[in-house]
Order: structure tokens, then C-alpha cells, then sequence
């Protein structure tokens, strides 16, 4: 199966591509959202967690708190590589099954959707990594206009990541999501045009 690894900084608009091959058929494994059922209550990666964190890391509910976990993985990185070797496997688990899924569904590419391809080395399991990109001006600008961020903290998340001209060294494909839908779009079919074997249907 061919394996397109798509990625971007927050903002860049890297959904509205993920979201449009979606829309010709193609499978997309969202990183994010596996992200986040891996911290559902009684997940395997949630256990894990306890186990090395504590209790103290958990709500009453047995929902993991996140801002706490969060103050406590952005101070100490021994912690964060803790928690990443917990979630990462587990994302990677789900991206497997997804992948076979749509192999044995007759798909021929797919996509993985993921933020952090490129910071967890993930390229090497892919044939081809796009890369999404934007100024950053407008990065800001979608950031605080989709979370109610501030321009400072909007700016702060964009910095915890790769630096876009970082990952535009790895690119084998870069769509400039900076102009219209359409435009996007059109990028998006004429890279894909390039897939082998990839059949698009008619616009």
C-alpha cells in the first residue's frame, strides 16, 4: 500500500487537505484523533499511564487531567519522552490496524495524518510525506480565530514545533495552503494525479 505521510504546523491548514482526499475516497488515519483515544478511560496506553505517573495525573472521574499532565511534560523532558514512549506505540497500533483495514477494503493509498510525522521520525514509514504550509502571519491568524487563542499563544504552540522551512527538507510534495479552497484543491488533484495508481474521480 502506498502511504502518504501528511503534515504541517498548527494552522497551516492541513485538515482542509486531509479533509478534501477524504472526500475522493482516499482512507485517512488521523493522528490526532488516535492521540486522543489513547488517553480515553480504560484505553492500554491509559493504564500505562498510571502506572508510571500516578494517580495523581487522573481526575476523580478517571478522565486523565490535562492541564496537569501538561504542566508536568513541558517542564521535564525525561517526562515527556515518558509519555510519548506510551502514546506513540499506541497511535502507531491504531495506524496498523487502519492501514490493513483499507487494504483489505481494496484501497491502494492511504493516508496517515499526522502532526508530528516528521519530530517522531514517522517518514520512514511512509512513501511520500506532503507537507502543508502557510505564512505564519496567517498561521496566527487561523489559530486564534479556531481556539479563541491569543496572538502570544498562538504563537508560542507554532514554536513548540518543527519550523515549516524544517519540514519543507523532507517534502516530497508541498501544497501552499495560503490562497483559496480551489487552489488548495487543485494542488491537492495534481500531486495526487502523480500517485501510482491512483484513479481520482471526475470533478
Amino acid at each position: 500500500m502506498y502511504r502518504i505521510g501528511l503534515t504541517g504546523g498548527v494552522g497551516c491548514g492541513k485538515s482542509t487537505v486531509s479533509s478534501y482526499m477524504a472526500e475522493l475516497g482516499i482512507p485517512v488515519i488521523d493522528g490526532d484523533r488516535l492521540s486522543r483515544e489513547a488517553v480515553t478511560p480504560g484505553s492500554e496506553a491509559m493504564e500505562a499511564i498510571r502506572r508510571v505517573f500516578g494517580p495523581e495525573v487522573f481526575l476523580p472521574d478517571g478522565r486523565l487531567d490535562r492541564a496537569k499532565m501538561a504542566k508536568l511534560v513541558f517542564s521535564d523532558e525525561d517526562k515527556r519522552q515518558a509519555l510519548n514512549a506510551i502514546i506513540h506505540p499506541y497511535v502507531w497500533k491504531r495506524t496498523e490496524e487502519g492501514l490493513i483495514a483499507a487494504q483489505n477494503d481494496g484501497h491502494r493509498l492511504a493516508v496517515l495524518d499526522m502532526p508530528l510525522l516528521l519530530e517522531i521520525g514517522w517518514q520512514l514509514r511512509s512513501e511520500a510525506v506532503w507537507v502543508v504550509k502557510a505564512p505564519v502571519d496567517m498561521q496566527i491568524r487561523r489559530v486564534c480565530a479556531r481556539d479563541g487563542a491569543t496572538p502570544e499563544e498562538a504563537m508560542a504552540r507554532i514554536r513548540k514545533q518543527m519550523p515549516t522551512e524544517n519540514k519543507l527538507h523532507y517534502a516530497d510534495v508541498v501544497i501552499d495552503n495560503s490562497h483559496s479552497i480551489a487552489a488548495t484543491r487543485r494542488q491537492v488533484r495534481e500531486a495526487l494525479a502523480r500517485v501510482p495508481g491512483c484513479v481520482l474521480p471526475k470533478e
